[in-house]
């Protein structure tokens, strides 16, 4: 009988029914939760990186810092003569610079970083030291053969049996034994035999120096002495013995300068100390200095004195007058002659000791200007006092005709400027300031009894009244007072100018 078709269905239903399973396969991202993991993983990466990069950050921050104090350790490496020696001592800063900064790492891995980068280098600076001190090695033998020659060179010159066969025989063996270590070759060896004789004459030459540039400079001029020094190295050595000669010159001028004054400031303090009419020549004898000037000057002195010739009066403006000589250099000690205006004849201040304008004290006082001078901080300060002294002046006169007419005023104005000068250079001793020190309105002002110096109206009127009465006078050099004219009346008209003849002028100056 024929089958009857069956048909099957295709069709999913539209439902399931429960405990239904199924092949589908959904990707975890197909929901929200699982559509975080992917960024999740983002985030832990970046972190991870994050904390790498903050390590290698402190990492290098404490490397930073260790590479300093490293150099620093290298460089003093590079100064040891030996190779040993550099690379000694560099290995144990190098530990303990290293221990020093892992030590500060804030964990593990910042402390890995560090190590990494830090023994990065190490080579590098162990090459460099041991190129320097290799250096170093071969030089510091080099000079020491050098020193070693020279220094027989001069002990030879110093002999009274100077052989040169023998001494070049030597040195030649000192050159032997740089080629021996290898330092030069045999054609260094041979140029340093060859300039032996150079070694030799310009050692000689020194010795001359040494004792007197000067002599030596001159023989260098002739080309037929030490014939082996020719050329830019004779030049040189007449370049540096010039020099020297200048300075040995100025050495035992200095040296002279500073016997002169301190003999001529012993000598006169001692004459101002005492009632003495001179010195025995065995006296004065220790005084002398060995200087054919300053001895003879000194001798002119002592016969003022035993003649009784020497005066203690004093100029002021005369001593003002050396004072700027000495403040320009023109005069540096006391035997040194000078020409003041007005002078034909040129005479030192040990000269003019006891001519009525320079004493004894002016001599010690001058001798004190004259070695301050050599400071140019002291010079300063004295300049300073000198032209606050200056300014005093008018004060000190009490009127511009005084210093005319008042015998006494030179004397005054000297002995105030060496009183106030005396006071000035203690005061800087103590460590208060030239201004300080020179402003009337400062507590520590030197002057503050500078009234008891000043001159009397008293003073003025008898002095006048002496001077104009005086038969010393010459009345063609100064106005006659008029008849019946106070002192300050006629002080009054000859500052004015007034013709003695304007009677007008005479009746109004009449009380």
């Amino acid at each position: 009988m024929p089958k009857i078709p069956t048909f099957t269905a295709q069709a999913r239903p539209t439902a399931e029914p429960t405990g239904v399973t199924t092949n589908l396969q959904l990707s975890p991202t197909a929901t929200p939760a699982g559509a975080l993991v992917k960024p999740l993983s983002k985030i832990a990466d970046y972190y991870a990186r994050e904390k790498q990069i903050s390590n290698k950050v402190k990492a290098g921050e404490l490397f930073g810092d260790a590479t300093v104090d490293i150099f620093n350790a290298a460089e003093e490496a590079e100064l040891k003569i030996t190779p040993q020696e550099g690379i000694d001592y560099f290995n144990q800063q190098y530990n303990s610079i290293k221990n020093k900064y892992k030590s500060q790492a804030i964990n593990s891995d910042v402390a890995s970083y560090f190590d990494l980068e830090f023994s990065a280098n190490k080579n590098k600076y162990v090459n460099n030291i041991l190129s320097k001190t290799r250096t170093n090695l071969v030089t510091t033998r080099v000079n020491q053969v050098d020193q070693n020659v020279k220094s027989k060179i001069a002990t030879a010159l110093d002999g009274n049996n100077f052989q040169l066969n023998v001494l070049s025989e030597d040195i030649v063996n000192d050159y032997k034994g740089l080629v021996n270590d290898g330092i030069i070759s045999e054609a260094n060896f041979n140029a340093y035999k060859k300039g032996l004789p150079n070694l030799i004459e310009v050692e000689q030459v020194r010795k001359i120096a040494r004792n007197n540039a000067a002599e030596a400079f001159a023989i260098l001029l002739d080309t037929k002495n030490f014939t082996t020094i020719s050329g830019d190295q004779r030049r040189k050595l007449r370049s540096e013995f010039g020099t020297l000669a200048k300075y040995q010159s100025d050495l035992i001028t200095s040296a002279l300068d500073t016997q002169v004054i301190n003999k001529s400031k012993e000598f006169m303090n001692k004459y101002g100390s005492q009632e003495t009419y001179g010195f025995s020549p065995e006296e004065l004898q220790q005084y002398k200095i060995g200087d054919i000037e300053f001895d003879n000057q000194l001798e002119q002195v002592n016969e003022k004195i035993i003649n009784k010739q020497f005066s203690f009066d004093t100029n002021y403006n005369i001593n003002t007058d050396v004072i700027s000589k000495i403040i320009s250099g023109e005069v540096k000690n006391t035997k040194t002659k000078f020409l003041l205006a007005g002078e034909t004849e040129s005479k030192s201040i040990l000269e003019r000791a006891g001519d009525k304008t320079i004493n004894n004290n002016d001599v010690t006082f001058l001798s004190d200007v004259i070695t301050r001078t050599n400071n140019d901080t002291f010079k300063k300060q004295d300049e300073q006092f000198l032209n606050y002294f200056k300014n005093l002046i008018p004060l000190l006169q009490g009127n511009t005709f005084l210093n005319y007419f008042d015998k006494e005023y030179n004397s005054k104005a000297s002995n105030l400027r060496q009183v106030l000068h005396k006071r000035y250079l203690q005061k800087l001793s103590e460590g208060f300031q030239s201004n300080d020190l020179l402003s009337y309105t400062s507590e520590n002002y030197i002057a503050k009894d500078i009234k008891n110096y000043l001159p009397k109206t008293s003073d003025i009127n008898s002095t006048i009244e002496q001077m104009v009465n005086s038969k010393e006078l010459n009345v063609t050099d100064i106005i006659p007072k008029l008849e019946g004219e106070t002192p300050l009346q006629y002080l009054k008209r000859i500052e004015s100018g007034i013709d003695i003849e304007d009677t007008t002028a005479k009746d109004t100056l009449s009380p």
